[in-house]
């Protein structure tokens, strides 16, 4: 808001839809900064996001979140393209009156962000969504994108990851310490006790491999199965595809993009939720599926291991021979798995409770209570000096 002074500042201009859902769909990098930046407001801080703007314009604020609209680039390509990213950056964060400046996801704004935060003599954190950040050669548009990327991680004044397996490859990518901050799971509803369905959910995408449910569907024909795809992808082709593949398999569902609560009758009556993704952060579909007390059926990869280490479901390392063993077993016992139940929500609990997370994020950023200052109050121009300096 004109004037408004904050103490933090989330930049991640994708997170449009969780404002306003008419606008579309969001990923799980941005729910969990919205789930985070209410969790800070509910607490009595001076929080705002930015986010790209929508057509019939965003609320200037929701859930005691202030809304910032980024300024729009010049468009076009080349030279023209780059000088209005930067210009639209200045004229959004320039004037912005934070402490802190909290960006998420690799990509190309990193760097900007970054440099224009540090130019203002304010923090600057860095937070990750996925692994594949800290190999971003495999996902970087150009080079320059990619130098982009790597200069915000050395402007970067901390790194915040989701798990020690983020903070380990940040350690031997970039030579930097990371702290490590949980993901924040919702609270959800209850595994049904006859579950009848293997559910995935995601988009439409080559690196979240949709077509490995699929084989997975057509390997266990006698099996239930549904898959939410959730929004337009990136790869027309792959859509397609998957529709017309989706369509041979009797017993496969392909359910279109639906709100939350929509989504969780699926989880709680699901036999697991099934991970097929070649990389992944902390996945918000099996945070969801544990929070109802459903395992998880993974594919590739097992968020620090702790889908074998804390028996949250099954983990195919990889093969899917494998993945479908596990899959046949899972719905061989799929009437009798209290236990198992139990084990993932008390590991939700323990690992993923959004006041535990929010705690971690007040340490790292180092935001004094706001009880000092009355909640809901904003803090004086003197204390964000202070802060970002």
């Amino acid at each position: 808001m004109p004037g408004a002074e904050y103490d933090v500042a989330f930049y991640l201009p994708t997170m449009g839809p969780l404002i306003d859902p008419k606008v579309g769909r969001a990923g799980g990098a941005e729910k969990q900064i919205w789930l985070l930046a209410r969790g800070l407001a509910k607490r009595g801080y001076r929080i705002c996001v930015v986010v790209a703007d929508a057509p019939g314009g965003l609320p200037s604020t929701k859930d005691g979140v202030d809304v910032i609209v980024r300024q729009p680039g010049y468009g076009g390509r080349g030279v023209r393209r780059w000088v209005g990213e930067i210009s639209a950056l200045w004229r959004t964060l320039g004037p912005l009156r934070t402490a802190i400046v909290v960006q998420r996801a690799a990509g190309f704004s990193t760097g900007l962000v970054g440099l224009i935060t540090k130019c203002k003599r304010r923090r600057f954190v860095y937070s990750s969504a996925n692994i594949v950040d800290f190999d971003y050669e495999q996902l970087a548009g150009s080079r320059r994108d990619l130098r982009l990327f790597h200069l915000g991680i050395r402007l970067a004044d901390q790194i915040v990851v989701q798990t020690t397996e983020q903070a380990s490859r940040c350690k031997a990518r970039f030579g930097r310490e990371a702290t490590v901050i949980r993901s924040i799971a919702e609270p959800a509803g209850r595994a049904v006790a006859s579950p009848d369905a293997f559910l995935w959910v995601g988009r439409l995408v080559p690196f979240k491999q949709p077509q490995a449910f699929l084989a997975l569907a057509r390997e266990l024909p006698e099996l239930r199965f549904r898959m939410v795809a959730l929004g337009p992808g990136n790869d027309p082709v792959l859509e397609r595809e998957i529709v017309r593949e989706a369509g041979s398999l009797a017993r496969l569902e392909l359910l279109p993009t639906r709100p939350r609560a929509e989504l969780l009758p699926l989880y709680e009556r699901a036999v697991a939720v099934v991970n097929t993704s070649d990389w992944e952060g902390m996945p918000n579909t099996l945070l969801e599926g544990w929070a109802c007390g459903v395992p998880a059926l993974s594919l590739t990869h097992d968020p620090d291991g702790v889908i074998a280490s804390d028996g949250l479901g099954a983990f195919a390392g990889g093969s899917h021979e494998r993945l479908v063993a596990c899959a046949r077993q899972m719905w061989a016992s799929r009437h009798d798995r209290a236990a198992l139940a139990r084990r993932c929500v008390e590991y939700v609990r323990r690992e993923h409770d959004m006041e535990q997370v929010t705690d971690g994020w007040v340490r790292a950023l180092g935001l004094s209570g706001p009880s000092s200052r009355g909640a809901g109050a904003a803090p004086t121009r003197e204390s964000l000096i202070a802060k970002a300096s």
